[in-house]
């Protein structure tokens, strides 16, 4: 039988990162008060968190409300120069599920390995943190849509709130990419009720089954459907918060406005996708890398050099956009 070609898909996702006091549930309010009054920032560096948080990963680190682990230590982190002013940190955590049973298959054998709840299935990610001046951005890479962002976040919080801080991460979406790389073809309106059984299994990991009652589907590629297509486009470009693109997009609905969520299709890169409303701007944020990658190894490069090449070009390209950001005033 022909083997399956491989059909992974890898992209870029990237956050501008900010450290700053936590005003809510903060253990130490009273210690902190009057800098937070005063807007400062904690005299908290980069190295800093690194050292606070390879201490608290080194031994696997679990988020608070996600099952997911996270494991770094110093023989998986690296730093190198690029140029006078910029830094790169090379993360290479092991993430994954924790707290279920596991069962290890090793296909040479032919043997399964069976390890109980207190083992936890980690796999090797990629993250690529930039340090130019006061600006720092995170690149994390995925693989078939899964990396380590969510956990690596949730930890990282989890250990900062001891000292009063908190880790902010707001999406970073090149000029270019938004022009070129989302195309929404479908979106589908939902009038949606929340299962509210009482029985856990429909509510696995937390997250409560939802039960389609009517929709209603708009062809994007119709011209009479334009103005719905340019609010979802404004949403994606930042014009539009999520709310208020969802609340013009009902106005222009013939059947009512009591509609409560939605599905788009959409061709992201080399991608087709479906994916609910409150997912567009995660997803907006990926950056297809899977031809370019491809092509860098077939000329002899390996992965990770690869991969941080692709990560260098990205970050390049927000770092021009914060520049003409800052040159323009805003």
């Amino acid at each position: 039988m022909k083997e399956r070609p491989n059909m992974s898909i890898e992209t870029l996702t990237a956050y501008k990162l900010n450290f700053s006091f936590m005003e809510r549930n903060n253990p130490l309010l009273e210690d902190q008060r009057e800098a937070i009054r005063a807007g400062k920032k904690p005299d908290y560096t980069l190295d800093d968190f690194f050292d606070d948080y390879i201490g608290s990963a080194r031994q696997m680190a679990v988020g608070e409300s996600t099952e997911r682990a996270i494991l770094l230590s110093n023989e998986n982190y690296s730093i190198r120069e690029i140029g006078a002013s910029l830094k790169c940190w090379h993360l290479c955590p092991r993430a994954g599920k924790q707290g279920q049973p596991v069962t290890i298959y090793k296909k040479s054998t032919g043997k399964e390995y069976n390890y109980s709840s207190d083992a936890a299935a980690l796999y090797e990610h990629h993250i690529f943190i930039y340090q130019e001046g006061d600006i720092i951005i995170a690149v994390f890479h995925r693989k078939n849509g899964s990396g380590c962002k969510s956990v690596f976040m949730e930890t990282a919080n989890k250990m900062l709130k001891a000292k009063g801080f908190k880790l902010e991460m707001e999406l970073c979406v090149p000029t270019q990419q938004l022009s070129m790389d989302f195309e929404p073809s479908k979106i589908t309106l939902q009038f949606v009720r929340e299962n509210k059984s009482s029985d856990i299994a429909d509510h696995y990991f937390g997250k409560k089954k939802k039960t389609v009652i009517r929709d209603i589907g708009f062809n994007l590629e119709a011209p009479e459907y334009a103005g719905i297509k340019k609010y979802v486009e404004d949403y994606k470009l930042g014009k539009l918060t999520s709310d208020t693109a969802f609340q013009y997009i009902l106005k222009k609905c013939p059947e009512g406005s009591d509609y409560n969520d939605a599905e788009i299709q959409m061709r992201v890169g080399s991608r087709k996708k479906t994916m609910r409303w409150n997912e567009i701007e995660g997803e907006v944020g990926s950056y297809d890398i899977t031809n370019a990658l491809k092509a860098d190894i077939k000329q002899g490069m390996k992965f990770i050099e690869a991969l941080s090449k692709q990560a260098d070009n990205y970050y390049s390209q927000i770092a021009d956009d914060l520049k003409g950001d800052a040159e323009n005033g805003k």
